[in-house]
């Protein structure tokens, strides 16, 4: 059973990591293109970029931290861990199937517009299901394995 907590242990730090990236690539992306406005001088748009980065970043990194906490403590197991497990990956379940079920349903009406003509951007219909399986994959094992490991760890 270590070797299963110990694999599902990598998977969250590899999640971690990833969502760090992601909160890092998002918080920097508007401090550059400050240069680029169009209106006022870099530093009137500074406030106006902070305030962007930390709307759009704050959320992956704090899950991304999260992450990696859970990833710590599956790699060194302690008595709280089951119920961690499920509350943290039960949110993450619904939010994945939500996502899911939004990637169907965006596919589904690009395959709609194509048949129209149109569908310029019908591939990004595909994003939400790029976000989701993943995430309802790593919540689905991590349910299954809090459900079946013993009450003492």
């Amino acid at each position: 059973m270590i070797w299963i907590l110990r694999f599902l242990a990598l998977c969250h730090f590899g999640w971690g990591t990833l969502l760090l990236l992601i909160a890092g690539w998002v918080a920097l992306s508007p401090f550059l293109i400050i240069r680029h406005m169009s209106t006022g001088i870099i530093w009137s748009n500074l406030l106006g970029s902070f305030i962007m980065a930390l709307m759009h970043a704050l959320s992956p990194a704090v899950l991304g931290v999260w992450m990696s906490i859970l990833g710590r403590r599956l790699w060194l197991p302690t008595s709280g861990l089951r119920t961690t497990l499920l509350w943290t990956h039960g949110i993450l379940l619904v939010l994945g199937s939500l996502a899911v079920a939004v990637g169907i349903y965006s596919v589904r009406a690009a395959e709609f517009s194509s048949a129209r003509g149109g569908g310029l951007l019908s591939p990004l219909a595909y994003v939400p299901l790029l976000f989701g399986v993943p995430v309802m994959v790593l919540a689905i094992c991590s349910i299954s394995i809090a459900l079946t490991m013993e009450v003492n760890k």
